[in-house]
């Protein structure tokens, strides 16, 4: 799994997210890695907007109550995992392990924006990388 260091070097980025209406978001509102952005990407697009992982998408407030109800979920299915690490296959580099905390954390995170979205009713704007 590549680090942040090293995906700054490569002159590369994580998909990261703001309330569309905030001028400053947090700056910790991205995905940690690119291998947890593509095992939650399937999870995290429902938008009516399909999601584009190179440009911009903007979830409207029924895209971010679909986002909530979702995230819901994934979180129920791995609180029930008894393992720390998940395994999947990549589209690229094969086998990885995530960390269940990363992933759990980052879900919250998305809560968390979706929420403020919710409660400021504005749009939630992926950017991708």
């Amino acid at each position: 799994m590549r680090d942040l260091r090293t995906i700054k070097m490569l002159g590369e980025s994580l998909i990261s997210w703001k309330v569309a209406n905030i001028e400053e978001s947090p700056s910790h509102w991205h995905f940690p890695s690119f291998e947890i952005q593509e095992y939650l990407l399937p999870l995290i697009n429902v938008g009516a907007q399909t999601f584009d992982e190179y440009g911009r998408t903007e979830y409207e407030l029924e895209d971010c109550r679909r986002l909530l109800n979702t995230i819901a979920f994934a979180r129920e299915t791995l609180s029930l995992m008894s393992k720390e690490t998940i395994r999947y296959e990549t589209i690229h580099d094969g086998l990885a392990s995530l960390n269940k905390n990363e992933l759990l954390n980052t879900l919250d995170m998305l809560v968390k924006s979706a929420k403020l979205a919710l409660k400021q009713e504005s749009n939630l704007v992926f950017y991708g990388d």
